[in-house]
């Protein structure tokens, strides 16, 4: 026969809320280039037209691709940041 009883361990709730951040639309995110690994910012603002990307640095011209916003946006959105869809 026990002595003591032990009182049931508190559990710890799995339902706690995520933090997530909002970022305006005209947060600078920082692209290296392909070319010569310069870094550059352009806003989300801007890349979300898919523009036309021009090294300042060697010159080096591409287009930004909806497959590159798409990843940029879930990756940011999957580190705990949303951002705004218009500035």
């Amino acid at each position: 026969m026990a002595l003591f009883q032990t009182a049931p361990a508190p559990s710890i709730s799995s339902n706690a809320a995520s933090i997530a951040t909002i970022l305006p639309a005209n947060t600078p995110m920082p692209l290296c280039c392909d070319a010569c690994d310069h870094e550059q910012s352009y806003t989300m603002t801007h890349l979300r037209q898919l523009p036309t990307i021009v090294c300042t640095d060697c010159g080096d011209t591409r287009q930004f691709s909806a497959f590159e916003l798409n990843i940029l946006e879930s990756t940011l959105n999957t580190m705990g940041y949303f951002l705004q869809k218009r500035a």
